[in-house]
Order: structure tokens, then sequence, then C-alpha cells
């Protein structure tokens, strides 16, 4: 359907494959901002309209891969550093919200979602521990 040798309308992939052709569009834009695929583009000499022709370009997939790999490893280190480096509080009502120490001292340790819970401390080694953890686990693949 979509290879590197044969060149595919969008018009044939929705035709193929029974998805809408907006939909086939947006997947194949999406595709191709990521470079994993290509299309040279002609006008049609009857209506006016282009005709995009498309091919794959799967040859960038492991860089792709790469790249969003560090990234996820890069925001894992900026929640992990975040989370080692602050003490944190939970309302002992179980409320959702976490505070950091500051935002806790400045609301007197009681919760202003419940408003009559008191914030205690919540120990997050566990959660540092995990990050590191995967942090180094996405590093070794």
């Amino acid at each position: 359907m979509l290879t590197a040798d044969d060149e595919t309308t969008d018009e044939k992939i929705a035709e193929l494959t029974k998805i809408k052709l907006n939909i086939v569009r947006k997947i194949l834009y999406i595709l191709n901002e990521n470079k994993l695929t290509i299309f040279r583009r002609v006008r049609d000499k009857r209506s006016g309209w282009f005709v995009y022709y498309w091919n794959e370009n799967f040859d960038y997939l492991p860089i792709l891969i790469k790249e969003r790999g560090n990234e996820v490893i890069e925001k894992l280190e900026i929640r992990m550093k975040y989370e080692d480096q602050n003490y944190f509080f939970h309302c002992n009502n179980g409320c959702s919200q976490r505070y950091i120490f500051i935002d806790a001292m400045e609301l007197n340790f009681q919760c202003p979602e419940c408003a009559g819970g008191i914030l205690e401390e919540d120990r997050n080694v566990e959660k540092v521990k995990h990050l590191k953890d995967t942090v180094v686990q996405l590093r070794q693949n």
C-alpha cells in the first residue's frame, strides 16, 4: 500500500483501507512531519487540483525512536530531580493535591481542598527510586 518503491495517492490508501480520506491525510501529514513519508505534488490538468503521491521513508524510524526515547529520558530526569530536591506534603484526608514545603508552609499545613485536613509529609523515596530505575533501564536500551 505505502512502500518506498511505489507511489500511492491518499485517495487510493483511503479506498484500500476503507478509512475516511481526511483521516488518511491527517495520518500521512503526521508521518511526514516525522520524516517517515515523502511526497510529490502534481497538478491534475483536468481538475486543477493537486494530487499527492506518497512513499514511505521508514529508514528514518530508528533515528526517530532514539530521539523520542532521549526526550522521554530527559523529562524523567527533570521529574526525578524535582522529586529528589523537594519535600512534599499531602492531605491526611486523602485529597489528591501534593504541595512542596514552601506552599504547605504558606497554607499553615491546612488542606485548601477539603478545608479540614492537615498536610503531612509525603515520602517520595519510592517515586525517586522508580524514576531512577526507569532512566537507567531506558539508557540501557
